[in-house]
């Protein structure tokens, strides 16, 4: 009714408008009268709001798109932390399209929503289940029914219909974390909390193939899925496997990384802290390549972990006695880790669930990485992947090959053997690990989370198989500048070619959005012998100090340096790191 008599009013409002005109001639002259009778009505203020979220907080912005022709009117607003957004459509026309951009994490996220002129002063919700009844609405995936703009006919009528068109494909999912079959998708209130709806999100996964016009929706419990053509608007399939037993479990999961969390909270644990271990399966664990003990020292020890949290825990499946879940390492709400890695768990006889770690035999990821180069002249940019492989677990991997969009071809590294990370096998393609790529071979990738194969081999004889993702694709030559990166203010160039050992500070400053990562220095000479250090840094630091003794050799033996280098690395909200490069 509020909409019905808003619209009312505002149409009395232009008609007594338009016939205070034709009394006085039309437009032009003198026609206004004393008593503002001519005036423009000022247009009633009309508001969106919601919640964005994929089974936590989107953290970005909210773009809301109206149908004004030719040219559409558009407003973005930031969402709040805990995902809400209220977005001002004052002078816009419906019905309108409404996007989330943003990241949960390291993970990027873009999704869809849509509302009419009745759902002005409403709530309209931005999740991947509204994304998907946009895309059946549009017949086509959302983002193109948004940048396209012909959306003027979209009628409540049309969402309607798709939404109850999902909802009672999902009504064993809903009905499994306590919502009715009568919750509205697209318009009812939710906080991203992991309960209710938000719980709903956590259990399943939407994926969209915009090749073959098709949406994959897979149950986590079950590995059930249902397709949805979207060209037809039509689901195949069915999701009748999740009880409320199965969605119980996942609050148990995710209070391990809670209580994980909680022991790093202001100090770090010994490695043999009991109630640290008492997390983990210790028969059955392995985390790239490393045993339990080796994990716990590394993560005891590591300065960048007090302080840190396990956030945004998701499902991959969940069975009665195991589960596959991905995590963020959050530290000062960014991540520290190198993308969502899967975890396996296991789930005793005691009813409790139990960290195994990645279960892979050696550590494998792919690194979108940008080098700024400040000792040439002009400066020079690199940017591609960080192809990284390393045999921690000393399993004899003799070479691993990298396959997937963007590499020309697969990609052989061998084992360097000290200290058993592995470097590019053709130097035509890059430097040590790091292959550099063009802008178009970028291009050739998906903006995010695209796959690649990872094959390790001893011998001949391949030993495993691994898939990783890239979360967000390198940066593009093109958008790179000394802007973009850690600005190095001391040493200077000159500085550092006449460092000869000892110990060396180093400040800089950053560019907004980034995390220190890492720094790196050493001295070489002529003979092969070489000295570095290396430290990790923590996210806000802008100093630190090496020290660095130019010795080698077993008993160390005094060298003098003839070249000397280093390394500064700091990491965006997508995980991608920027080195500044020195030498």
């Amino acid at each position: 009714m509020k909409s019905v008599w808003r619209f009312l009013k505002v149409t009395a409002a232009l008609m007594a408008a338009a016939l205070l005109l034709s009394s006085c001639g039309g437009g032009g002259g003198n026609g206004g009268s004393s008593d503002g009778g001519g005036s423009t009505p000022t247009p009633t203020a009309t508001t969106l709001s919601g919640t964005a979220a994929a089974g936590g907080p989107i953290i970005g912005t909210v773009t809301v798109k109206d149908s004004t022709t030719p040219t559409a009117k558009t407003v973005t607003v930031p969402i709040k932390a805990d995902g809400s957004y209220t977005a001002d459509l004052t002078g816009m026309t419906p019905p309108f399209l409404v996007r989330a951009d943003g990241a949960i994490g390291g993970t990027e996220y873009h999704l869809y929503s849509a509302a009419t002129s009745a759902d002005q002063d409403g709530t309209i919700n931005i999740t991947p289940l509204t994304d998907l009844i946009v895309a059946n609405v549009a017949g086509a995936v959302a983002k193109a029914y948004f940048d396209g703009g012909n959306f003027s006919n979209l009628s409540a009528a049309q969402l309607n219909t798709q939404r109850d068109a999902l909802t009672a494909k999902l009504v064993s999912v809903l009905e499994a974390v306590g919502v009715t079959g009568s919750v509205d998708l697209l318009r009812g209130s939710f906080n991203p909390n992991h309960t209710g709806l938000d719980a709903a999100l956590d259990l399943i996964r939407i994926s969209i193939d915009p090749s073959s016009n098709t949406a994959t929706i897979s149950n986590l419990v079950t590995t059930e899925t249902i397709s949805s053509n979207l060209a037809t608007r039509t689901y195949t399939g069915n999701i009748t496997g999740v009880t409320a037993t199965a969605v119980a479990e996942l609050p148990k999961i995710k209070q391990v990384f809670k209580s994980l969390s909680d022991l790093f909270a202001t100090s770090a644990p010994t490695s043999e802290d009991p109630r640290l271990m008492a997390l983990f399966d210790q028969a059955t664990f392995l985390e790239s390549g490393r045993n339990l003990a080796e994990f716990l020292f590394q993560i005891t020890t590591e300065p960048q972990m007090v302080g840190a949290r396990y956030d945004n825990i998701y499902l991959e499946s969940i069975g009665s006695n195991s589960a596959v879940v991905t995590f963020d390492v959050l530290r000062n709400d960014k991540p520290i880790n190198e993308g969502q890695k899967p975890w396996r768990m296991i789930k005793k006889t005691d009813g409790k669930w139990y960290l195994q770690g990645d279960q892979r035999i050696a550590f494998v990821g792919l690194q979108p990485t940008a080098e700024y180069q400040m000792a040439t002249t002009p400066a020079t940019f690199l940017t591609g992947l960080n192809l990284r492989v390393q045999d921690r677990g000393g399993r004899q991997i003799s070479a691993a090959v990298f396959t997937g969009k963007g590499l020309t071809g697969p990609v052989r590294l061998t084992n360097a053997a000290d200290p058993n990370w592995f470097v590019i096998e053709d130097p035509a393609y890059g430097q040590k690990d790091f292959y550099f790529m063009t802008d178009a071979q970028i291009a050739a990738m998906a903006d995010s989370n695209e796959a690649y194969s990872v094959e390790l081999f001893v011998g001949t004889t391949r030993v495993a198989t691994y898939t990783e993702k890239v979360k967000k694709r390198p940066y593009l030559n093109s958008q790179l500048s000394a802007a973009n990166f850690p600005a190095v203010t001391a040493p200077t160039l000159a500085q550092l070619r006449a460092f000869n050992g000892g110990t060396i500070t180093f400040n800089w400053t950053l560019p907004a959005g980034l995390s220190s990562q890492r720094l790196a220095a050493g001295v070489n000479d002529n003979s092969g012998h070489s000295a570095q250090a290396d430290s990790s840094l923590l996210p806000t630091d802008t100093s630190k100090s090496l020290t660095i003794n130019a010795t080698a050799g077993t008993p160390p033996a005094a060298f003098t340096p003839t070249s000397r280098w280093a390394w500064l690395e700091a990491r965006d909200s997508f995980g991608r790191n920027l080195g500044t490069s020195m030498w």
